[in-house]
């Protein structure tokens, strides 16, 4: 087994939700054509953020980015 598939396979034991599971997950939800559009912001090991979005306007995923703000916000008083 390699390193990476050691790290993911004891984070998922763990219960932790890894950058490759996530993006695992939406892929499979696209190939299902349960997601119509994607907007994201990842942290690189340089620690620059990244973002990007599908194909639809800037205000769209401002719009998309406030939700995933409020989406976070929430399940911290949960």
């Amino acid at each position: 087994m390699r390193v990476n598939e050691l790290k993911e396979f004891k984070a998922k034991k763990e219960g932790k939700v890894t950058p490759k599971a996530l993006i695992e997950n939406l892929l499979m939800a696209i190939e299902n054509g349960e997601i119509e559009s994607v907007v994201f912001v990842a942290r690189s090991n340089d620690q620059e953020i990244k973002t990007g979005w599908s194909d639809f306007s800037s205000v769209e995923a401002l719009g998309l980015l406030t939700c995933g703000q409020h989406e976070v916000i929430s399940g911290m008083h949960e």
